[in-house]
């Protein structure tokens, strides 16, 4: 793996941007509404959790329905991206053997179509945040960034599990368990100071947990990221998504003969 096989996916640029709305289409191609179903979802999931959590059931964290949403929307674009990545060659196979172009481009897409869902729902948590007279501060111009580092990092997870589960089968599987652990793992229903200070310390081998809480001090505490969390996250995405590549790499060659 070198500057030309970088180059060369880049190069397919314009197909990843075409397949990422191709999957965009599919996804609400038989629903009445349509793609703003993508608008909708997100939108009836900030009104249920804000009524729930603020009529319903009252929990003792300020603002907890922002609290929660700062989280669950980035989890969100993890694990909706893990789970229709990982099949996503082996889905394609026709098309692989059909047509002659890198591989990754098809993962690369699948990530890319949920980086739009994703960011539909940070601008519409935005408007909600007017709705409720909660402003935006400086500290929001982070959030591009933030959201970036989020994107190479889950394409790198994305591509290491597209890559193995197309050798490995039950792969699938037991990402749908590794899910379940994560996501209990991360705190998103709960703050990190309500761990055991002695068990806190394992929490930041999570990176989930770093993005979680940049993201809350970005959203909901209207602060800067802390440094370290910041840089922590922007050297473990571009870790991952070198592992990513070179695992992708490594194997792409057996893929239209066993698919």
């Amino acid at each position: 793996m070198n500057i030309a096989y970088l180059k060369q996916i880049y190069d397919y640029r314009n197909l990843i941007i075409t397949l990422a709305a191709k999957e965009i289409k599919i996804k609400y191609k038989s629903a009445a509404l349509g793609w703003l179903w993508s608008i909708l979802n997100p939108l009836l999931m900030m009104l249920i959790f804000s009524v729930i959590f603020t009529f319903i059931i009252r929990i003792e964290i300020p603002r907890f329905p922002i609290f929660l949403l700062a989280a669950l929307l980035p989890w969100f674009f993890l694990s909706l991206s893990l789970t229709s990545t990982t099949t996503s060659i082996v889905d394609n196979a026709s098309l692989i053997k059909k047509v002659s172009f890198p591989h990754e481009i098809i993962p690369i897409s699948v990530v890319t179509a949920n980086l739009f869902n994703f960011m539909i729902s940070l601008v519409l948590l935005l408007v909600f945040f007017l709705f409720l007279r909660i402003y935006p501060s400086l500290y929001s111009l982070y959030l591009p960034l933030v959201v970036l580092l989020q994107f190479v990092f889950v394409l790198g997870i994305c591509l290491i599990c597209c890559a193995l589960h197309t050798m490995f089968r039950d792969v699938k599987y037991a990402i749908e368990l590794i899910l379940l652990i994560w996501f209990y793992a991360t705190p998103i229903f709960y703050p990190l100071s309500f761990v055991p200070e002695k068990m806190r310390f394992f929490f930041y081998f999570n990176p989930l947990t770093l993005f979680v809480g940049i993201y809350r001090d970005i959203l909901l505490y209207q602060r800067p990221p802390v440094l370290w969390q910041l840089a922590g996250v922007g050297l473990l995405s571009v870790i991952f998504l070198y592992l990513g590549l070179f695992i992708f790499f490594r194997y792409k060659k057996f893929f239209v003969d066993i698919t």
